[in-house]
């Protein structure tokens, strides 16, 4: 019987990374895309090589360097979009391993900043989106270090705002009101899909 697959996701600063930590402390598999995008960079040869191939700045001691794709976006000589079309592939037959290993459990996450800019709720059976109210975010994401008005505003530009994803969600989880609620909603959500996969 295939797992549900639970979409995650959240605008910067909604707490997703705290509400990943708590499914993990439930014993639920979760696929990180992020982590995995960060070790396809380090380890995948074919990954590797198509970067050489197309941007060779990037590719930095046998590894592709995040700061000079950054750089690269940030001069416009890298599309973002481009750089998807290049990762995805790569990211979408590490997350059918995922799925292969984990097809027994009942539920499994899967952990995507940009789950709907990158279409990749069609992977999900629910969506599960994290929030806060907007100053919270906002206070939140300027508590990072080296984080500037100039890199807040082209970083939320990406990004689907905070009602739209709400919109679209199955389930909706306030993080602003302290850990114990969030770990309690997010238990309560997960019991709730597990119920109704039992039908």
């Amino acid at each position: 019987m295939k797992s549900v697959v639970a979409g995650l996701t959240g605008c910067m600063g909604a707490g997703k990374s705290t509400a990943v930590k708590m499914i993990r402390q439930m014993v639920v598999p979760v696929f990180d895309s992020d982590e995995n995008v960060h070790r396809l960079m380090r380890e995948n040869r074919g990954m590797i090589a198509l970067f050489a191939r197309r941007h060779p700045q990037s590719v930095v001691r046998g590894e592709i360097d995040r700061g000079v794709l950054s750089a690269l976006i940030n001069e416009q000589k890298l599309d973002v979009r481009e750089l998807e079309r290049m990762i995805y592939p790569f990211l979408e037959t590490e997350l059918s391993g995922f799925f292969a290993r984990h097809r027994h459990e009942p539920v499994v996450v899967l952990d995507v900043p940009l789950l709907f800019e990158s279409g990749w709720d069609k992977f999900c059976d629910k969506v599960i989106v994290v929030t806060a109210p907007a100053d919270v975010l906002k206070k939140r994401v300027f508590e990072r270090a080296g984080m500037t008005d100039e890199k807040y505003a082209a970083l939320t530009r990406r990004q689907m705002s905070d009602a739209e994803k709400r919109a679209k969600a199955d389930y909706v989880v306030e993080t602003q009101c302290g850990i114990e609620p969030v770990r309690e909603k997010l238990a309560e959500i997960l019991e709730e899909i597990k119920c109704a996969k039992s039908f």
